[in-house]
């Protein structure tokens, strides 16, 4: 080896022993005690052992202080490269908070920026370990040192690759859009918190004076919607990821992985008959439903503590993939609500991106009008499920428990054949109507209605179609097949193959997209 290349070696040396080191050994210390790993930490806790090859080691900071001085920054604080999860390649960006609180400058951004550009052209997932305390206010590349440019290149690429952020740090103003554009937010209950304007930043403004638990991992699970799944801490956060990945495929190209067949696909479910009661009344947890049809009672629920009367989550029929939605009559009677409509609205995107066959199973009354709902926008909100359930071109399959009513259970929930579900299943106790009220219209209004009118009209809207008069005849529109409980499970399967190589085209747009309800 001559001189020059033995002080190169030397030098290559040095810049990945001080990668390693990260912001030091003091900042390193602090991050343990507030119960956070390391940025190298969380990348080994998310890929399978020795697989992660890093990418820009020796990128270092051209941020530039006000005073002119330019910091020790390993990495610029960004450990970015390539790894695999399940034996499956992905991108990986993990923000270092040892480094200069992990704020961004210019080639920090661009370690955001230009790999996610690399994992849409080579096909693979990107997955985002987020802890940042913003931009690197204070230097000359900032405010916004190129964050625009990320936000158009994640939009740009939606539906192209999954996009997963793990946050498990603060996550604050223009920054916060990152996960929110992602297909999947997963925080960290110990660490992760995401405001548009945090509590010192929102005083400032306006002198509100907002609670220390507003931003936090339960607010946006429960309250705000955005969070998709929650870990205690950063280990179970990032060990979701790894699940979460198992379900999707590695691009809009490919569908996901199947795995070996483990549960009996001709398996019959004889304890779902007295699971689901039937005394139309009486209410019951979906999830005992879902978990004696799915294979080996597995399924992977997303926002599970958000709009508690809708069920999404991810399961495996005989090995395959599948997004399943679920009423709910454990919580106020399954009805949709605005806040159930958005949960559907994007898990239903989701599912349709990534080539996922949809499963719906059916129990809920219509939506329920009120002051309240309306104001929020109930119709559009439900507009824009219609809007994505007629336009998704994946298999749609329904099982109707009990009730499909109106708008609710017919038509968004999947119904009625023509709102376009490839196959519709029902149980023996399936009904059908336009609402499920039986107040008497006279009692509302009074003595100002026809005579006949209740007869003629208002009575007929509440009455209840038992599944037998809707099977009598195709042209209704409303199911395939009358199925026991207990062939629930089989028929799924079956539906599943039969609808394997579905294909449906859209009109041809001049635009990749309609103009939905927002």
């Amino acid at each position: 080896m001559g001189k020059i290349m033995e002080e190169a070696v030397k030098k290559y040396y040095e810049i990945q022993e001080k990668n390693l080191q990260g912001g030091g050994a003091k900042h390193m210390e602090r991050q343990h005690k507030r119960g956070k790993l390391s940025a190298r930490e969380r990348i080994e806790t998310l890929v399978d052992p020795g697989t992660f090859k890093e990418l820009g080691s020796s990128v270092g900071t051209t941020s530039i202080r006000i005073d002119g001085r330019i910091p020790e920054a390993p990495c610029d604080g960004a450990v970015v490269g390539t790894a695999k999860v399940n034996g499956r390649m992905i991108m990986v960006h993990a923000s270092d908070f040892t480094v200069l609180g992990g704020s961004v400058g210019a080639q920090h951004m661009l370690k955001f920026s230009r790999p996610i550009e690399m994992a849409a052209m080579w096909r693979i997932p990107y997955v985002i370990l987020l802890d940042s305390s913003g931009g690197r206010l204070g230097y000359r590349d900032v405010p916004m040192a190129g964050i625009d440019w990320q936000f158009r290149l994640q939009a740009v690429y939606s539906g192209v690759i999954p996009q997963i952020t793990v946050l498990m740090g603060p996550c604050i103003a223009g920054g916060a859009y990152i996960p929110a554009l992602c297909d999947f937010l997963i925080i960290s209950r110990n660490s992760g918190n995401m405001w548009l304007g945090g509590p010192r930043q929102t005083q400032a403004a306006t002198s509100e004076v907002i609670d220390k638990n507003v931003g936090g991992a339960d607010y946006h699970m429960q309250l705000s919607g955005t969070c998709d799944l929650v870990g205690d801490t950063d280990e179970e956060s990032i060990n979701q990821c790894r699940e979460l990945l198992s379900y999707l495929p590695q691009s809009f190209k490919e569908a996901p992985p199947r795995r070996e067949q483990t549960d009996d696909p001709e398996r019959e479910v004889e304890a779902l008959a007295d699971l689901v009661p039937d005394e139309y009344e009486k209410t019951y947890d979906m999830h005992d439903v879902i978990g004696h049809i799915v294979d080996d009672g597995n399924y992977f629920e997303i926002k599970d503590e958000y709009a508690k009367n809708l069920i999404t989550c991810f399961c495996r029929f005989s090995g395959q993939v599948v997004g399943l939605v679920a009423n709910n009559p454990l919580y106020p009677g399954s009805i949709l609500n605005p806040d159930s409509c958005d949960k559907y609205y994007r898990f239903l995107q989701v599912l349709d991106a990534y080539n996922i066959p949809l499963v719906n199973l059916v129990d809920t009354p219509p939506v329920v009008p009120g002051e309240s709902d309306e104001a929020r926008g109930l119709i559009r909100h439900v507009g824009k499920i219609a809007d994505v359930y007629a336009t998704s071109t994946i298999p749609k399959i329904s099982v109707v428990l009990r009730e499909a009513y109106a708008d609710a259970g017919s038509m968004i929930m999947g119904g009625l054949k023509s709102m376009g579900a490839d196959l519709v299943y029902a149980w023996p106790i399936a009904r059908f109507a336009v609402e499920s009220s039986q107040l008497d219209y006279r009692q509302v209004y009074g003595k100002g209605i026809e005579e006949d009118a209740y007869e003629s009209y208002l009575g007929r809207s509440r009455e209840k179609v038992d599944v037998f008069e809707a099977g009598r005849t195709w042209t209704a529109q409303i199911i395939d097949e009358i199925i026991l409980p207990k062939d629930t499970r089989k028929k799924i399967i079956e539906a599943l193959e039969i609808t394997g190589n579905k294909e449906e085209d859209l009109p041809k747009r001049a635009k990749n997209h309609g103009t939905p309800p927002i």
